[in-house]
């Protein structure tokens, strides 16, 4: 039997996707960032799940910050892996363009992950010549097929958005967080009980009027984003990228509508990171949102509101954790009117598997 899930790991206020296609009994295996720190526990039970040999096929690490970096960067840091790694995909120092301004800044996490990348002679951007992950402004963009046919396009970032991001590394790191040990803990506030009854209904048709500001920071706009697709199904992958990077690059392969399975939402549902243009780009019924919302309290209303309104009726929500910031979308009068679906974990579970093969 042949599978496609994609497995939204309980990764506190980050991201961490386990994907799983092909053969239903040896599948391959692609792993999108490492969450925060404790997402170690996540995915190193999952790696010995793998019957052996143990392997992954493709680890993208799609940017710098730490809720997306911490929890890979600790299992890469061990004397030995335990499972074998196709390639990597990482922008490092070393893969940001020069502009002939800026000094090297050191140690620091980024340099962290490409220390334990050396260490253990990983395949390192193999796909892009060893180069950067990034698209060019004009002509046609990267393509890679993976084993047993997995095809993904690139769509973030661009060349302008890695330079931003050399002029301001250090700056980004440091915001970050990054330094050992941070995120090892799982915030308290997330276990706090929920009362479901007296939560305030948002007012979709209010929100939705407010303007759209685009996200700007260094870090997020340097994401890798891309296109993955196999047997038929499409998901967006987008990171923490740029709306704007996305709609560009999926204009540049379709002018008219995008059909895609799922959409994995950038930043966490941030407000500044989906805009409504995009969204009306997109024919897509399903969207997921990784976030346990404990630290930056996402997703954000509006983008929820946005989904809901532009996505029109069957819209269907995927949350990887129930919390007090999302509850509210579950709301069976909400449902209703605008005719829309939610799915959450069991209560009491974290974490959602999404099964694009039934």
């Amino acid at each position: 039997m042949i599978i496609f899930n994609i497995n939204f790991l309980p990764a506190r206020y980050g991201d961490s996707l386990w994907i799983e296609y092909g053969e239903e009994d040896k599948p391959n295996i692609i792993l999108i960032d490492g969450g925060t720190g404790g997402t170690r526990k996540e995915i190193e039970e999952l790696i010995n799940e793998l019957p052996e040999p143990r392997h992954i096929e493709l680890l993208v690490v799609t940017h710098i910050d730490q809720d997306h970096i911490e929890g890979i960067l600790n299992i890469l840091e061990e004397e030995t892996l335990g499972f074998t790694l196709g390639s990597i995909w990482f922008n490092g120092w070393n893969h940001l363009p020069d502009n002939g301004t800026v000094e090297f800044f050191g140690p620091v996490q980024g340099e962290r992950l490409t220390a334990a990348i050396l260490k253990h002679k990983l395949n390192w951007n193999i796909h892009f010549n060893k180069e950067a992950v990034v698209i060019n402004e004009v002509g046609n963009l990267p393509e890679i097929i993976l084993k047993d046919g997995f095809k993904i396009t690139l769509l973030s970032p661009t060349r302008s958005n890695l330079i931003k991001l050399k002029q301001f590394w250090k700056k980004e790191v440091e915001d970050a967080s990054l330094q050992p040990g941070f995120g090892l803990q799982i915030e308290e506030e997330n276990d706090e009980e929920i009362e479901v009854f007296g939560i305030e209904k948002p007012d979709i048709d209010e929100l939705i009027k407010l303007p759209f500001k685009e996200d700007k920071t260094a870090a997020n706009g340097s994401s890798i984003a891309f296109l993955g697709e196999f047997a038929e199904k499409r998901v967006l992958f987008s990171g923490d990228s740029f709306p704007s990077v996305i709609l560009h690059s999926l204009n540049r392969i379709e002018k008219d509508l995008f059909p895609i399975d799922l959409f994995k939402l950038s930043h966490h549902g941030s407000s500044s990171n989906t805009s409504p243009a995009l969204i009306e780009k997109l024919d897509c019924k399903k969207f997921a949102i990784s976030t346990n919302g404990s630290r930056y309290e996402h997703p954000d209303d509006v983008t929820i509101a946005r989904l809901i309104k532009l996505g029109g009726d069957e819209t269907q929500l995927f949350f990887n954790y129930r919390t007090k910031y999302n509850e509210k979308w579950d709301d069976g009068i909400l449902k209703l009117k605008y005719k829309y679906y939610t799915t959450y974990p069991d209560y009491n579970k974290e974490g959602l598997k999404i099964k694009l093969i039934e």
